[in-house]
């Protein structure tokens, strides 16, 4: 697991900001990297590649990673009051003993992951509203759909 200095970050940051502005730059991919025990409050990693990334520790208050790919990353014990996980893949990922106080995590994909003594708001999981919305079962034999009403 690769270890960056806080200037590397600090580029890579600055980097994915230009490219989520259409702006040139490049997308983060901070897969494999070890961001345990640094001060990340208020990052933005908005579409960022997240996978395997170890944020034990780490102080992520406020952060913006919805629609990243952060399956099997490492949260423990961090602090993520505020952040936004909408809309992310967080499958496998593992948020033991983390704060998590107004956590979006709106249409996260959150199969197995480890929420073992974190710290919760209540409407961590509430769902938009899904009235008159049909939705398609996955996994079954037979193509059925149910409709909410």
């Amino acid at each position: 697991m690769k270890k960056l200095t806080q200037t590397e970050l600090n580029y890579i940051l600055q980097q994915h900001s230009l490219w989520l502005q259409h702006q040139g730059g490049e997308r983060a991919v901070l897969n494999n990297t070890d961001l345990s025990h640094l001060n990340l409050e208020g990052v933005v990693l908005h579409r960022a590649n997240l996978t395997r990334t170890n944020f034990t520790n780490a102080n992520l208050c406020g952060s913006d990673m919805s629609d990243a790919d952060i399956t099997y990353a490492i949260f423990k014990e961090a602090d993520l009051n505020n952040a936004s996980f909408r809309d992310a893949d967080l499958r496998n990922a593992d948020f033991s003993n983390a704060q998590m106080l107004n956590v979006d995590l709106s249409r996260a994909d959150v199969y197995r992951a480890d929420f073992n003594n974190a710290t919760l708001s209540d409407d961590a999981f509430n769902k938009p509203a899904i009235g008159n919305t049909i939705m398609a079962l996955r996994g079954t034999s037979k193509s059925e759909c149910l409709a909410f009403h």
